[in-house]
């Protein structure tokens, strides 16, 4: 999205950042940048590892574009950083703009979906797996600080038997980092730790 997908691009453009704007963005997110750049290679498709994304992730990458385009429209108002939580100064979000952020938005799943680089993966629930709730619920009684999103991803992740789990959240990598390799050996890593991995393996 903040990458070759475009949708930073039609953020700055349309609200008239600067480039420096979009460059201090854009080396924030650097590591998961490069991190989906190296999946999605051509390279990728024939390699022996798969790349998985749920749709709750997709779901929770829409909600992360609208915070940002909600910042992005009060920072050119000039509301102070103190008052961009508040409720009260919560801008509404043009339709055009609306309109041409999520039809570029679809048009980068279109990149990273379509050619099998990354496959599309539904949640997992406890009608169609018995062991959902045993594993859903001490995720996220026992993990400090964790959320449903969190416990429910994590959860569809282990029952697909992935070997590595990859995110942004620090926090949650050091409060369940050691339990789930103990427990169900999934590692939990940033997306530095997952792009250093596909280049050591000389992709």
């Amino acid at each position: 999205m903040l990458g070759s997908g475009g949708v930073l691009d039609i953020l700055c453009n349309g609200y008239h950042l600067t480039t420096e704007f979009r460059d201090v963005y854009t080396n924030h997110y650097v590591d998961s940048i490069s991190f989906i750049n190296e999946i999605v290679k051509e390279e990728i498709p024939h390699s022996d590892h798969e790349f998985y994304v749920s749709s709750l992730a997709i779901n929770e990458l829409f909600y992360a574009v609208k915070d940002e385009l909600r910042s992005i429209i009060l920072f050119n108002k000039g509301m102070p950083i103190s008052r961009w939580r508040d409720a009260r100064v919560n801008p509404d979000i043009p339709g055009k703009c609306f309109r041409a952020v999520y039809n570029q938005t679809l048009r980068s799943f279109d990149t990273l979906l379509g050619d099998g680089s990354i496959i599309y993966l539904p949640e997992e629930s406890s009608e169609s797996v018995p062991e959902y709730w045993s594993i859903y619920a001490p995720l996220l009684f026992l993990t400090k600080d964790a959320k449903t999103q969190d416990a429910t991803l994590l959860t569809t992740a282990i029952i697909n038997r992935a070997d590595y789990f990859v995110t942004k959240d620090e926090p949650l990598i050091k409060a369940a980092k050691k339990n789930l390799m103990a427990d169900y050996n999934m590692e939990l890593i940033k997306p530095s730790t997952g792009l250093a991995l596909l280049k050591k393996q000389g992709w």
